[in-house]
């Protein structure tokens, strides 16, 4: 969300978020727990007679043995011809569908060295327990790195983090020369990537950009008209939100300043027939977009808070989070705004993420969460949900939340599918998700990196979520 949105939730970052209930089960066969679950060691494991989704097509390899050594898969074959090694964990794979993990590229990390009682390992457990298998924070506190490499190393459960460093905007930057020393600044930290919320002026974007590049870093955030959504696209920007794209529907020379959340009258003069021509060249310039449908559906509601506090996982969140999302949404500058114009904003976003997907540019799922009802983990499900309800078919809604993620990241080779030599992060369902992605609620259990979660274990964890939530004073 703009800054100008996020003034008031900005600190309900801080708030405890103990959230997240299970997700719908609906096992009909008892799934073993890993061996190893105990010491997180890794273990050889075979799924035997499961469906495998590749998803780089709508294909589906049906009665396959997929072998996982250590933290990596080692084989996929026809179950007739694929040996399970001696001593290998079983799991039945009998009517049931192995897809990658899901990745959320837009989450905020709480504070915490992961452990299950700070903010940060309950969040890392929702995360799980929605199999979330990567994560990318494109806000972290101090304590991100070190968490990230505690997940890495095997010290902490949790999805493989990716961490941007301290945001770049007109007040945290003043002019070119401190970019540039900023950019060597993060990365010199370590951090994996750039982001930035706009508002710093053409010269300093061209510095941030210009060093990012020298350094090797990308750059993701937001697009605001100091800048434009063309020169963002001509410099390799990764998008978050679809920034940039309802100001470049305004007809040439049209000066209305518009945000990423507009109601007003410039919506009158967007014109959806120069979405083709921004989508092309989108995909001409290789750039991905994150389009945080969920969220901003909740931001452009018309009277939707009473369902909203009706949310299961919402008993999973410590009051005074419900009660200020609640406020800000009934008497904050959201409720004031014209319906006609919310519905306007909403059909031109969907609108543009069609044109993006009929173009072929590149869509990632990230949610943005946690704030405004977005519950960690259950928000990457609502995104995923959000962008097929706009119009987008399963098979490109999967991508956009798993083989995507790995191709932004240019590591296509390590992770992002279900093949010799990938990662084993992976998502055991009951049902195929290429019906309808909601389907991804429905799983038995998750691997990350090796390490076997069945739901019941999964299940466990979240209850001490829950009871964190339920103690929390704030």
């Amino acid at each position: 969300m703009s800054s100008k949105s996020r003034r008031s939730s900005w600190g309900w970052l801080g708030v405890l978020l103990g959230l997240v209930g299970c997700a719908a089960t609906q096992s009909a066969q008892p799934v073993p727990s890993s061996p190893a679950a105990a010491t997180g060691a890794p273990a050889v494991m075979a799924f035997v007679g499961v469906s495998v989704l590749p998803l780089d097509s709508d294909r589906v390899l049906a009665d396959q043995t997929v072998v996982v050594r250590g933290d990596r898969i080692v084989a996929v074959g026809p179950a007739a011809s694929t040996p399970v090694p001696d001593g290998a964990m079983r799991i039945d794979g009998q009517g049931r569908y192995l897809m990658p993990g899901l990745v959320d590229m837009h989450i905020h990390l709480q504070p915490g060295d992961g452990a299950p009682s700070d903010p940060a390992g309950q969040q890392l457990t929702l995360l799980l327990a929605n199999g979330v298998t990567t994560a990318r924070a494109l806000v972290a506190p101090p304590s991100g790195l070190a968490l990230r490499d505690r997940v890495a190393r095997g010290e902490v459960l949790g999805p493989t983090l990716r961490v941007a460093g301290p945001s770049f905007h007109g007040k945290s930057v003043q002019g070119p020369e401190q970019a540039r020393q900023r950019v060597r600044e993060q990365k010199a930290a370590g951090y994996d990537l750039l982001k930035t919320h706009g508002g710093l002026g053409r010269e300093t974007y061209d510095a941030m950009i210009s060093e990012a590049k020298a350094q090797g870093m990308r750059v993701s955030g937001h697009v605001t008209q100091d800048v434009g959504l063309m020169h963002a696209l001509e410099s390799g920007q990764q998008i978050e939100h679809l920034d940039g794209y309802l100001a470049a529907l305004l007809p040439p020379g049209d000066t209305a300043v518009v945000d990423q959340v507009e109601f007003g009258e410039p919506l009158a003069r967007m014109d959806p027939a120069r979405i083709p021509a921004l989508a092309l060249a989108t995909k001409q310039a290789g750039i991905f977009n994150s389009a945080t449908m969920a969220l901003f559906e909740i931001v452009a509601s018309d009277g939707a808070v009473p369902e909203l506090r009706t949310n299961r996982e919402l008993r999973y969140v410590p009051s005074a989070a419900v009660d200020s999302w609640t406020k800000e949404l009934l008497t904050g500058p959201l409720s004031a705004a014209p319906v006609a114009g919310k519905h306007r904003f909403l059909e031109l976003r969907r609108l543009v993420l069609q044109g993006l997907h009929t173009a072929g540019a590149p869509l990632l799922v990230g949610s943005d969460s946690p704030q405004l009802f977005m519950v960690p983990g259950f928000a990457t499900h609502d995104e995923m949900e959000a962008m097929a309800a706009a119009g987008l078919p399963p098979l490109t809604v999967l991508q956009a939340a798993t083989r995507n993620a790995a191709a932004y990241f240019g590591e296509s080779d390590q992770w992002g599918s279900v093949a010799p030599g990938q990662r084993a992060d992976l998502l055991l369902l009951n049902t195929n998700p290429l019906q309808d992605v909601s389907l991804t609620r429905a799983f038995v259990g998750v691997m990350v990196r090796g390490r076997w979660l069945p739901r019941s274990e999964l299940d466990a964890k979240l209850e001490q979520v829950a009871a964190a939530a339920r103690a929390s004073k704030g």
